[in-house]
């Protein structure tokens, strides 16, 4: 529809929610730069539909697992 359209157009599919920067610094941590560097390619293009960001359910609601996440960007 049009409506739908002009939604996708102006409305990023994905936006960086605290539990994908979270999930990401955790594998960083660990070494494992995968998720960083699917997250540089995402937030990059937001409008795109990327297969591996919906793998990782990054166009989904929020996991249940993070549902009570918490950060802070305090040091």
């Amino acid at each position: 529809s049009e409506r739908r359209k002009r939604m996708t157009t102006f409305n990023p599919r994905y936006v960086l929610k605290n539990w994908m920067a979270e999930s990401t610094v955790q594998k960083a941590e660990r070494k494992d730069f995968s998720e960083v560097h699917l997250l540089q390619q995402v937030l990059h293009r937001p409008f795109q539909k990327h297969s591996a960001a919906e793998t990782a359910g990054y166009s989904s609601p929020t996991p249940s697992w993070a549902k009570d996440l918490r950060v802070s960007c305090s040091s």
